[in-house]
């Protein structure tokens, strides 16, 4: 019973007490602080969305304090005050940083610092290290609050570097003439003095002024996700850093799992939705979780997204790990949502510095290895993307400088295998490889010679990245592979080649003129074999393969597949070719179909829409001239082998020519925009 009544004598702020002080807004206009709700801003504030403050009193106030006057003044001073006001303005136990923020001291406890109607913003999954007792402050970031995404009210946005150089030269400038430190807040925080890189960060509020927020963004539909998961939630994040973590290690894992233990509520409520609807999609693949049923996707995923709009209105670095989440969960229920979210996450990203190497900042090793992963996470995404949903990348390689990532020893022994974290770096390498292609991809003014030079230089990167991958990550070509992700990393290398190839045949047939005779054909042949061996892939996968990590995009690139084999078909003039392509299609068609009905993958689902019809009517074509029969004798064999090529002939001639391209392909522009991509004649 203490407790409760100290918590609510803090709480419920007595008319004229000097043991609680008003709010520096109520003080300036000598009214009432009337703090009325337990752990959160004064009644006044509130109504204003604001958030109380409380500013430092200068020492020189403290000794030019004039006498009480009246005898009430007196009676005051001998009352039992827990705590005096210092010198110093320290109040209540709660001291001021330098840029006017509220650090509260270690031994005051979450509910101790609501009852101050202290509104702590929950981003306690910024790269900081716990537990870590001799990591002083001027070696991590959080002695930046505003940039490491811990302060509550102010945010930190990056400067271009011209602009960081001329803030670095007046900075030593003043500090050389010994220039007196004021109380004011400073607007720019210099996070690194490499030479000649230096990285300055511009100090600014976090909400939008005027805008009703709720406290905590995310904590209602946090509480409705929870409700629904009940007890299961534990094995829920379980499951999350078993299946998704290792192959897309964005989250500070570390981190994380020791406020799981100690405090969840520390945890931002938007990151969590998201890692609880990234990992619903696992749910049957988990011996826990398989004798209850999977809660609604649909449901869930709306809650998650909910959040995450929340959390876009005050952004901090957290804001990007659980817009990373929601981009790479199954399956995808808005395209443009996606779209629309991406791009706002890469902007997001290149205002928090996420792009700059972070090698020779005052910081952690362990909050250097977070913020270059999460940076590759945001890469990966956005080239990915680009290729899948037809929209230009908005990362241009010569405006990052990010190495590869990197992995802690501690780390190392929390996640699966030291493979699965090589293989969120080989994603990367090829993610980077896809990267110089795409600006061919959506170029508008194409210099051929150029172009085969730049393809002649990825294709020895290709070479190189498939030469010194691990054999533990190597695709053995059919059975099951023991790493989860490998398959959809053999995807994503399948897939770089036939881009490589789609480009180089479309470079070819642009410049008719400089390219020789054969050099169409060739070009055309190289796609064709391409394109077979991405199909041939995708036939063989097993269940156990389909159940693995996937990226949402492989569903867009299926139909990527599909179409360039149906274009093949109509370019070639070779019947056995046709009827080869044919084959290849129903396969991939049955594959498709045989992985959704019996192992609900729904990446299949989009090819299935778009490219199904097409090629039913092709194979029902051949079945119509061509009846399946075996020749009786060999005698019969030739008359019936030139018989048959009459027939293919025949068949495959007339049906195409009568066949537009919106029927070999329908594709609703908005949906999947293939026209920078694929130049199929009308």
């Amino acid at each position: 019973m203490a407790p409760t009544s100290s918590s609510t004598a803090s709480a419920s702020r007595p008319y004229r007490s000097h043991k609680v002080p008003a709010c520096d807004l109520c003080r300036r206009r000598k009214i009432h602080c009337n703090v009325d709700v337990p752990g959160q801003s004064c009644r006044f504030c509130r109504e204003r969305d604001l958030t109380c403050e409380f500013r430092q009193k200068r020492a020189s106030d403290a000794v030019e304090q004039r006498p009480a006057k009246r005898s009430r003044a007196n009676r005051s001073e001998n009352r039992n005050v827990p705590q005096e006001i210092s010198s110093k303005g320290s109040t209540i136990g709660i001291t001021l940083s330098k840029q006017g923020e509220r650090s509260l001291p270690a031994d005051l406890s979450p509910g101790q610092i609501h009852a101050q109607g202290i509104c702590l913003r929950n981003e306690h999954l910024s790269p900081t290290v716990l537990g870590q007792g001799t990591t002083t402050p001027s070696e991590s970031l959080a002695q930046f609050p505003s940039v490491a995404g811990t302060s509550p009210n102010e945010s930190s946005l990056m400067l271009n570097p011209p602009m960081a150089e001329d803030i670095e030269v007046l900075e030593h400038y003043l500090t050389s003439h010994g220039a007196a430190r004021s109380m004011v807040a400073k607007p720019y925080s210099v996070i690194s003095t490499a030479p000649g890189k230096p990285i300055v960060y511009l100090t600014v509020p976090r909400r939008r002024q005027g805008l009703r927020t709720e406290n905590e963004p995310g904590q209602k539909q946090r509480e409705i996700m929870e409700n629904v998961l009940g007890k299961l939630r534990d094995h829920v994040v379980e499951l999350y850093f078993t299946k998704m973590h290792p192959c897309f290690p964005i989250i500070d894992e570390k981190t994380f799992k020791e406020l799981w233990v100690q405090d969840r509520t520390r945890i931002s409520s938007p990151l969590l939705c998201d890692i609880y609807a990234a990992a619903l999609h696992f749910w049957h693949t988990s011996p826990d979780l398989q004798p209850y049923p999977q809660p609604d996707l649909s449901f869930m995923y709306n809650q998650a997204v909910s959040a995450l709009q929340e959390d876009f209105l005050e952004s901090t670095i957290t804001t990007v790990h659980a817009a990373l989440l929601d981009l790479v969960g199954r399956p995808v229920m808005s395209i443009s949502g996606n779209i629309i979210t991406l791009g706002r996450t890469v902007t997001l990203a290149h205002s928090l510095g996420l792009h700059r190497n972070p090698a020779n900042w005052r910081a952690t090793e362990h909050e250097k290895n977070v913020r270059v992963r999460l940076w590759w996470g945001v890469l990966v995404h956005d080239h990915w993307a680009s290729l899948a949903h037809g929209t230009p990348p908005l990362i241009q390689s010569q405006n990052c400088d990010v190495p590869l990532p990197n992995f802690d020893t501690e780390e190392s022994h929390i996640s699966d295998t030291q493979s699965s974290q090589s293989l969120f770096v080989q994603l990367c390498k090829l993610s980077q490889i896809l990267g110089q292609l795409l600006p061919f991809v959506y170029t508008l003014k194409n210099d051929p010679a150029d172009t085969m030079r730049s393809l002649r230089r990825v294709e020895c990167l290709v070479d190189d990245w498939e030469t010194e991958l691990p054999a533990s990550l190597q695709h053995a070509g059919s059975g099951d592979c023991l790493t989860n992700g490998v398959s959809n990393l053999r995807f994503c290398h399948l897939t770089i080649k036939l881009l490589l190839c789609r480009i180089a045949f479309k470079t070819t047939t642009s410049d008719v003129s400089a390219s020789p005779a054969e050099a169409r054909p060739y070009r055309l042949g190289m796609l064709r074999e391409a394109a077979f061996l991405l199909i041939d892939f995708v036939t063989a996968l097993t269940q156990t393969q389909l159940s693995e990590f996937w990226l949402p995009y492989t569903a867009h690139l299926l139909v990527t597949a599909a179409t360039i084999t149906l274009r093949c078909l109509l370019e070639s003039t070779d019947t056995i070719t046709k009827r080869t392509c044919v084959e290849k299609l129903a396969q991939f068609r049955d594959r498709l179909q045989k992985a959704k009905a019996e192992s609900n993958w729904d990446l299949a689902d989009f090819c299935l829409e778009r490219c199904a019809e097409p090629i039913d009517k092709i194979c029902a074509s051949m079945r119509d001239v061509l009846p399946v029969a075996v020749p009786a004798s060999k005698e019969r064999g030739t008359a019936t082998s030139s018989q048959q090529s009459e027939l293919e002939d025949a068949a495959l001639d007339f049906d195409f020519a009568s066949w537009s391209s919106d029927f070999l392909l329908p594709v609703d522009n908005f949906d999947y925009p293939f026209d920078a991509l694929w130049s199929v004649p009308g």
